[in-house]
């Protein structure tokens, strides 16, 4: 069974966005114990995103980077709320191509939902 774009989002999308949030926050200094409690997740997941254990099924590109990477700077210096900076980081890099080719090459059918008309597909 295929997965929809929603299960997309939440297996291959999310985790990926998690890593690249976490490799940066890491690479600015803040350590695993505070990004955990920062991004709710435990130490354990902070390590398999360092290890490259999860969240590796998506690639962002250097452009989708640089906006995450500014994203956890300033989740790290605690100048936003954490949840709603992803949310928002989340909605701008669905319209990215990157995202639209992923999902294009995942499913053969697209179900009626709002991310059908964002994607642009005919099928």
């Amino acid at each position: 069974m295929e997965k929809t774009p929603c299960e997309i989002i939440l297996w291959d999308f999310l985790p990926a966005l998690r890593r690249e949030l976490v490799k940066a926050m890491i690479r600015n200094g803040i350590s695993r114990k505070k990004i955990a409690r920062k991004l709710h997740v435990t130490e354990a997941a902070i390590s398999q995103y360092l290890k490259s254990k999860r969240g590796m099924n998506f690639k962002f590109n250097k452009h989708e980077l640089e906006k995450i990477e500014k994203t956890a700077i300033m989740i790290a210096n605690s100048e936003v709320i954490p949840a709603k900076e992803i949310c928002k980081l989340c909605c701008l890099l669905k319209r990215e191509e990157s995202f639209k080719n992923y999902v294009r090459k995942k499913i053969s059918f697209l179900p009626e939902c709002v991310l059908k008309n964002e994607l642009k597909v005919e099928k």
